[in-house]
């Protein structure tokens, strides 16, 4: 027959030899799985980031292109605006591309369709972003 002393020596004597080895490898397989959703979430973000950033930039860009497009229409020297070209070194993955649509509509010839397409060549890929506006050609 055992005592009460005996039954808790036999208790703490078990408790104290540890886990098991399966134990240890549920563990590491489930930090494992873990860590690696991690890093895929954080490479999915980061990828996010990115295109988010460049989209930004090419509205941004867009914008620019317009502006300069608007002052010209403003200061009658719509004849002299550039309809492709780079942003140079600064932007170097950028480059824009204007198209100009005459003739929109017959009671107001002057009026004009501007269109400012710029791409960013993203991993040999080109994504387009296009801003259109309408303005009226004072030079004619």
């Amino acid at each position: 027959m055992k005592t009460a002393c005996a039954d808790r020596a036999g208790r703490t004597r078990r408790a104290a030899r540890g886990f098991t080895l399966i134990e240890v490898m549920v563990a590491v397989v489930v930090l494992a799985v873990g860590i690696s959703s991690i890093m895929v979430f954080l490479a999915q973000a980061t990828k996010m980031v990115s295109t988010a950033r460049g989209a930004t930039v090419q509205t941004m860009l867009a914008r620019q292109v317009m502006v300069e497009i608007e002052n010209k229409y403003w200061r009658r020297q719509a004849r002299d605006i550039e309809l492709s070209g780079t942003f140079g070194s600064e932007f170097p993955h950028y480059r824009y591309e204007v198209t100009i649509t005459e003739n929109i509509d017959v009671k107001v010839p002057e009026l004009q369709q501007v269109s400012v397409t710029v791409y960013w060549n993203r991993g040999g890929y080109e994504r387009p972003y296009t801003l259109t506006t309408y303005l009226i050609d004072f030079s004619k």
